[in-house]
């Protein structure tokens, strides 16, 4: 039989490459996680890493084993906590504008004090990659994912619109596709969903775009654009109090683009009861949100 500690040391090897860094890691020595290892290979019949250099790279079958121990560990450390009075723990990733603007509306809504959560905050693709290697148990993103191993559904509809300071040179122009190319446009980085976006519904039908900065957040956008540095696209999620103070104005109303939120899963993860509560909670949150812009 399988032991806790085989899965273990599978998982601490997979993440460090080797069993010396792999026993350091989890406390035991080099030549007892390497026994460890072995004990596991033989038990499924199939080896889990190819050596590659001084590394041990997870193979084939280690790909395939990897997801399943993640699981058996992280049921095997909620069982552990079950009567603990700290509660279950969430590991869930969100790109920006999901995290900085809709999470935190999100976990406040949870019901009962036990539930907790780990949250990582990056851009849609780096999301996808950690659920990929079951670092988080589920992502929410901006941006349409394609990952053999992951499950990818809308979640929430989102509305973007081209906005700009509003003292700005161009806040008055009347636009058209012109003479939106030559505006000077503050973008996100590659591999953030808004960018995709972005670039997908709008950039790409007008000639020569003129992309004068590039910031890592929407955040940063924002203040580039309050100093006067340029035109963007956001969430209405992102500037909707600009817009309310009248600090920043929305250029070209017939350019807005909608575009979905989505939530990934790894495919081979079933999700625990407080995640599926958690899951449960943002289908909620968008049937209230959808209801209340009608």
């Amino acid at each position: 039989m399988i032991s806790l500690r085989q899965v273990q040391v599978f998982l601490a090897v997979a993440s460090q490459g080797s069993t010396s860094a792999a026993g350091e890691a989890i406390a035991l020595s080099q030549s007892a996680t390497s026994a460890a290892l072995q004990e596991l290979e033989q038990r499924l019949g199939a080896e889990l890493f190819d050596r590659v250099g001084r590394r041990l790279v997870l193979n084939g079958n280690g790909r395939r084993f990897y997801p399943e121990a993640r699981q058996l560990l992280t049921q095997a450390e909620q069982m552990e906590k079950l009567f603990d009075v700290g509660g279950s723990r969430l590991q869930i990733g969100a790109s920006t504008t999901i995290g900085n603007y809709l999470l935190p509306r999100l976990l406040a809504q949870l019901p009962g004090a036990r539930v907790k959560a780990h949250v990582g905050i990056a851009n849609t693709h780096e999301i996808a990659e950690q659920v990929a290697r079951c670092e988080l148990e589920l992502g929410l993103v901006e941006g349409g994912v394609q990952h053999t191993e992951l499950s990818v559904s809308p979640w929430c509809r989102d509305e973007m619109l081209i906005v700009t300071a509003s003292d700005s040179p161009w806040a008055r122009l009347v636009m058209d596709d012109d003479l939106l190319a030559t505006l000077p446009w503050i973008m996100r980085e590659s591999g953030s969903g808004t960018r995709s976006v972005v670039e997908q519904q709008l950039l790409s039908g007008l000639d020569r775009v003129n992309i004068a900065l590039e910031l890592g957040s929407s955040e940063a956008i924002r203040s580039a654009l309050l100093a006067g540095l340029g035109v963007s696209c956001l969430s209405r999620q992102v500037v909707a109090r600009a817009l309310a103070s009248g600090e920043l104005v929305e250029l070209a109303p017939d350019y807005r683009i909608e575009r979905w939120f989505y939530i990934v899963e790894h495919r081979q993860r079933r999700l625990t009861a407080p995640l599926r509560q958690f899951v449960e909670r943002c289908r909620l949150f968008a049937e209230q949100e959808a209801a209340g812009s009608a």
